[in-house]
Parts: C-alpha cells; sequence; structure tokens
C-alpha cells in the first residue's frame, strides 16, 4: 500500500470510528465561528460553508448533520433582531429560507458523495483483499510441488540466498526401481510412494528444506545440523520409507542415497554440491545392484 493509500485509509477509518467524527466536526466549526466573530467577518456562512463541506467530505452524515445543526443555529442567531434566534425581519426571513435550504443541499449532497465514496472504497478493499489471498495462493501453488507437498525446484532457485554462509548437508535421495514400480503395480502405487516419500522428509528434516527435485528424485537442504545429528535423521528416515501394499504382500521400495556436506560461500557452490551428491547417490545405486 502507498503513502498516498495509507493517509486515504486512515482518514476513511476516522469516519467510521463512531463520535470521532462529531466531536472533530464540532471542534472546526466552533473555531471557524470563534475566528468570524472576532474579525467581524460581513457575511460568515460564506465561511462556515467550507466547514459543513470538509466535516461531510471527512465524515459523512455523521459530520454532516452536525455541522448543519451548528450553522442552522448559527444562521438563526445571526439574522435574528437582537440574536434572539426567532424574530427576523422580512428581508432577514427570507435570507434565513435561503441559507438553510443551501445549507441542506450542500450537505446532502457531498454526504451522498462520501457514502458512495465509502461504498466503492470498501468494494475495492474487498476485491483487493481477494486478490492477494489469490496471488497467495497461486505463488505458493507455483512453489509446491502438487504430489509431495513439498517445495519444487523454481521454489529451490528463490531460496539458493537463504544458505549462503552457512554449513550445510546436501543430500540427494532416489527410490530405486520406481520404473518398475509403476510398470508391475501401476502409477497409483507410485505416487502413493512418492507422495509418502515426501511426507517422511519432511517429517524428519524439515519441510524448509526438503524439495522435489524431480520424477523420483528429491534433494534436502540441511543448515546448521552436525554429522551426528544428521546421520541420526538418516537413519529414522531408512527406517521408517513406506510399505507398498500390493497383491496381498508388502514391499518395501529402498532409497538410494548420496550426501556432501561444505560450507556454502556463493550460490555456485550449492550447485557444485548439488552434482556431487547426485554423483555419490548413483554411485551407491550401482554398487547396490551390483552387489545383488
Amino acid at each position: 500500500m502507498t503513502d498516498g493509500n495509507r493517509k486515504r485509509f486512515s482518514l476513511l477509518q476516522l469516519e467510521l470510528k463512531p463520535g470521532r467524527g462529531l466531536l472533530i466536526t464540532l471542534g472546526i466549526m466552533a473555531m471557524l465561528i470563534a475566528g468570524v466573530t472576532c474579525f467581524g467577518i460581513p457575511n460568515p456562512n460564506m465561511i462556515l460553508i467550507a466547514g459543513l463541506v470538509v466535516c461531510s467530505a471527512l465524515f459523512g452524515y455523521e459530520g454532516g448533520i452536525a455541522a448543519t445543526a451548528v450553522m442552522v443555529l448559527f444562521t438563526l442567531y445571526f439574522f435574528s433582531t437582537g440574536n434572539d434566534f426567532v424574530t427576523f425581519t422580512p428581508e432577514n426571513a427570507k435570507k434565513v429560507f435561503v441559507s438553510l435550504l443551501g445549507i441542506l443541499a450542500d450537505m446532502l449532497f457531498v454526504c451522498e458523495l462520501k457514502r458512495h465514496e465509502l461504498k466503492q472504497f470498501r468494494e475495492i478493499r474487498r476485491l483487493t483483499d481477494a486478490l492477494r489471498e489469490d496471488n497467495q495462493l497461486l505463488q505458493q501453488a507455483s512453489m509446491t510441488d502438487e504430489l509431495t507437498g513439498l517445495r519444487n525446484r523454481f521454489a529451490l532457485r528463490r531460496d539458493y540466498p537463504e544458505y549462503l554462509n552457512q554449513d550445510v548437508f546436501v543430500m540427494m535421495l532416489d527410490v530405486d526401481d520406481f520404473k518398475t514400480i509403476n510398470d508391475e503395480y501401476g502409477h497409483d502405487k507410485g505416487d502413493f510412494i512418492l507422495s509418502e516419500t515426501g511426507k517422511l522428509l519432511s517429517d524428519t528434516f524439515g519441510s524448509d528444506n526438503c524439495y522435489r527435485f524431480g520424477g523420483d528424485e528429491f534433494l534436502v537442504i540441511l543448515p546448521d545440523a552436525g554429522e551426528t545429528v544428521f546421520k541420526e535423521k538418516l537413519r529414522w528416515l531408512i527406517a521408517q520409507r513406506p510399505f507398498l501394499e500390493a497383491d496381498g504382500g508388502r514391499a518395501r521400495p529402498g532409497y538410494s542415497i548420496g550426501y556432501v556436506h561444505g560450507r556454502v560461500a556463493h550460490e555456485g557452490d550449492l550447485r557444485v554440491m548439488f552434482n556431487a551428491a547426485d554423483e555419490i547417490m548413483y554411485r551407491n545405486k550401482r554398487e547396490r545392484r551390483s552387489a545383488v
């Protein structure tokens, strides 16, 4: 919100507070009456009508009615014989009649404009709030993998600066034989494994540190964690990997994992660490396959 919008918003809020507009209006009109009286202004209603317009524009009917009441009383006082409010010469009676009509017309016109302005402002504010919420949801959706609930590679690029000047563990994880799972058990089972793996990573390392890197490959960037803590989390992760229910039996897909540890001095260091962890992961995958 710009400074101009903030000021406008504060004036509208002031109008909406019960009693505030009334008190300020009475204060403004009292100062104007004191001024025209002190300086002997020959046609004081021309000055007071400005106060009526300002108060009506700021506070709507609350300020307009209060200013109108003050002006009516002052007009009766000013034009009455001996300032008794009730006795008028024929000429002054006409002036009072015309003045009261003008006061009433000005008040109604400005207050109606204010009412429509407030109505439009509330509608704009409602639409603005709705648009802001939609933009937040859209931004969240654009940075979140729908299947796993983890952050995606778009979010990863955005998060690079958060890891600068920190010691981090970078871990790549791949679901073993994922293509076979899809081929033999169907894509629903494959999606289940990916979804459960995402939840497991989030529970283990924190949702802010986990990303779906692509396909069945996941990335974890864990800052400020000692090696002992990291390895404990890793053992728990492997022990909790999800079961796959199929044909009355249970299978438990394995994980291939590679990780490195280092300090991130600039964003390029992260990319180097991604590649190193990925290479270690695939080396471990090949070694496991050759050992079978």
